[in-house]
């Protein structure tokens, strides 16, 4: 089986967890950020992640994502929230949901990861009336910073393996 990673990223975030999967996976591979990829044709199974954008895919992820016709499509992805809440799962779902018809979703995986500075410091008036700086997003912030860390490596990479086996079944 010959399997690619794709990878967007505006922290490194993305990229890190990239890398994990990368090096988990058995067999042929090939690792590109996206947009520097060349033709999806040939591969098995194809890996794509994102920075999480408006609880959804980065724009360069979602041409990647609309783009992958008739392939089996493992999704993952890194966002300041909590991988357990409702932002996370729609984050995965919304990027999930642009897939063509004629693919598969094998399955999806989000780490927490720290966030753009742009969202902690200055931000435009709009955006601190839709995001206000409360006590408890501050708290999800501080966490988000000691993210992606060497268990959610592990997690990515175990999380990878089970995609390839999914895939060859």
């Amino acid at each position: 089986m010959k399997s690619l990673v794709l990878w967007s990223s505006r922290t490194g975030n993305t990229k890190a967890i990239a890398e994990a999967v990368y090096e988990a996976l058995p067999g042929e591979k090939d690792i590109f950020e996206e947009g520097r990829q060349p033709s999806v044709d040939g591969y098995d199974l194809i890996f794509v992640g994102f920075w999480g954008f408006r609880r959804g895919a980065d724009f360069t992820a979602r041409r990647t994502i609309e783009a992958m016709h008739g392939k089996k499509v493992a999704i993952f992805a890194t966002a300041g929230t909590y991988p357990d809440s409702q932002a996370a799962r729609d984050y995965l779902d919304n990027a999930a949901a642009l897939l063509p018809e004629d693919s598969e979703c094998l399955g999806t995986f989000i780490s927490q990861g720290r966030v753009h500075s742009f969202h902690i410091g200055k931000r435009s008036e709009h955006a601190k009336l839709v995001h206000p700086m409360t006590p408890d997003r501050l708290a999800r912030l501080q966490e988000a910073e000691k993210h992606p860390n060497e268990d959610d490596f592990r997690r990515a990479g175990e999380w990878a393996v089970s995609m390839a086996e999914k895939a060859q079944a």
